[in-house]
């Protein structure tokens, strides 16, 4: 079966791919498959409605929050892929806003975590007087006594999930007691290109008219950015603060529905 948006995790967050097809009540099936493909997972909507996800052994929301923070590898959504399985009973919205959540609280541990595969080290440090450490941090900062240690083998060690794990040394770092060690290199930020802001302009001014330019830097500006320097990983989200300033429903199908394609080619 075709595609009809494929892409790059790296460039656009599985969250906000999300957020465009529910807003254009699309059927279909998200496949989303890491980068050293291992690891596959499928999200289904009805209507634009999230009715059914599955990572590994996790089914339902648990496979939802695992997907949404994956950053790296491809995706794929074949239209008009149905299932009989229904997993996710909560209202779509409400489910995607509570992601956007969870997902920004990663996003503060992923600035101190980018990769589950950096190697941690203790500082030989103790815990400041006013910092408790529960069992749980005990036990994880034990593992460090015999020398450098990853977040995925953390998991695999203690049988826990990489993301449970990755917020205990977020917070360990945090205390002081553990530091990066090997493998800490920093995340390089890809950017659009001119050519994608003068297609986008280019349509929403056949749509709006000459304000158009006005609504994309007004947009711009509320994510903090530029229109020289901004992010790839931002560009669904633009879309979609973008489409919102579209009132008539029709000419929002047609921008998202040319703005899909135009994501598609990144």
């Amino acid at each position: 079966m075709s595609s009809v948006l494929t892409g790059n995790l790296a460039y656009l967050e599985v969250i906000n791919i999300l957020k465009l097809l529910s807003s254009g009540s699309r059927d279909g099936k998200l496949i989303l498959q890491k980068e050293d493909q291992r690891e596959i997972g499928e999200i289904y909507l009805k209507g634009g409605k999230i009715v059914h996800a599955v990572c590994d052994t996790y089914l339902g929301e648990p496979a939802f929050n695992e997907l949404i923070l994956w950053r790296s590898g491809k995706f794929a959504f074949e239209p008009d892929a149905t299932t009989n399985q229904q997993t996710i009973d909560k209202d779509t919205q409400q489910l995607l806003n509570e992601g956007a959540q969870f997902y920004q609280a990663w996003e503060r541990i992923r600035h101190t975590i980018p990769s589950f595969n950096i190697k941690f080290k203790k500082t030989g440090q103790p815990p400041p007087p006013n910092v408790k450490l529960k069992g749980r941090d005990w036990e994880v900062l034990n593992l460090f006594e015999s020398g450098e240690v990853s977040v995925s083998e953390a998991a695999q060690k203690l049988n826990m999930r990489d993301l449970d794990i990755a917020g205990i040394i977020h917070a360990l770092i945090e205390a002081g007691v553990v530091a990066a060690g090997s493998l800490a290199q920093p995340v390089k930020k890809e950017t659009l290109n001119e050519n994608f802001f003068k297609n986008l302009e280019n349509e929403l001014i056949q749509l709006m008219g000459p304000v158009a330019s006005i609504i994309i830097d007004d947009v711009v500006e509320s994510f903090g950015e530029d229109r020289k320097s901004f992010p790839r990983d931002k560009v669904a989200g633009l879309v979609e603060s973008i489409s919102n300033e579209i009132y008539d429903p029709a000419k929002q199908v047609t921008f998202q529905q040319y703005m899909l394609k135009q994501i598609k080619s990144l």
